[in-house]
C-alpha cells in the first residue's frame, strides 16, 4: 500500500479559518477596542465576500480572500487610516525581543542613520493570564517592491543591509 503525504494534510478550505486565523479572529474585538481594525476575514461575523462578488471575481482578488503568510503577524488599520503590522510575541519564548526592539526604537539609537531596525510603535498587553503581547510596527513593503530600476539602487540596498561600522 503506497503512502501519500497529501493524506496527512487537511484540504485547504478558504471559507474556514485556519488555527492562526482563528487566533486573530478571537482577538478582533480586543484589538478594535484599542483602535486597530484587522481585515474583515478576522471579524467574528465574517462571511466570505467572494460568494457575493461579481461574476468571474476570484477569491484571491477579494480582500478577505487573502490568507496569512506568517501566522503570528497580521496587518491592521489605525483610526487615522495608517497601516500597521501587529506581531504576537510569546513572552516566555522571546524574552528579549521587546526590550531590544524598544532600545533601537528610542533615542539616541532611533536617530542613528545606521539603525535600520523597524521601530516598535506600541506594545499591547493581552488580558491577564496570557503569555503573549502584541507589538505594533509600521507596515513595510518587501524589499523587492518597488523593483530596482538602476544598478545604483541595488548597490545602495545591499550597502545598507551589510552596513557595518569601520573599526576605530
Amino acid at each position: 500500500m503506497a503512502s501519500s503525504h497529501a493524506a496527512s494534510f487537511p484540504k485547504f478550505d478558504p471559507e474556514v479559518l485556519g488555527t492562526w486565523e482563528a487566533f486573530w479572529r478571537d482577538h478582533y474585538t480586543f484589538l478594535k477596542e484599542r483602535g486597530y481594525t484587522l481585515r474583515d476575514r478576522y471579524n467574528p461575523d465574517w462571511a466570505p465576500s467572494w460568494k457575493n462578488a461579481k461574476k468571474g471575481q476570484k477569491r484571491k482578488e477579494c480582500e478577505d480572500g487573502q490568507v496569512l503568510t506568517y501566522g503570528n503577524v497580521a496587518d491592521a488599520v489605525r483610526p487615522d487610516g495608517s497601516l500597521v503590522v501587529l506581531k504576537e510575541i510569546k513572552i516566555t519564548k522571546s524574552v528579549h525581543e521587546i526590550e531590544v526592539g524598544r532600545l533601537f526604537s528610542s533615542e539616541p539609537l532611533s536617530k542613528n542613520p545606521k539603525n535600520h531596525c523597524v521601530p516598535i510603535l506600541e506594545v499591547i498587553d493581552l488580558p491577564a493570564g496570557s503569555q503573549s503581547v502584541f507589538i505594533v510596527m509600521p507596515y513595510l513593503l518587501e524589499s523587492k517592491y518597488p523593483p530596482f530600476v538602476t544598478i545604483g539602487e541595488l548597490v545602495e540596498h545591499f550597502r545598507q543591509i551589510f552596513e557595518v561600522n569601520a573599526p576605530s
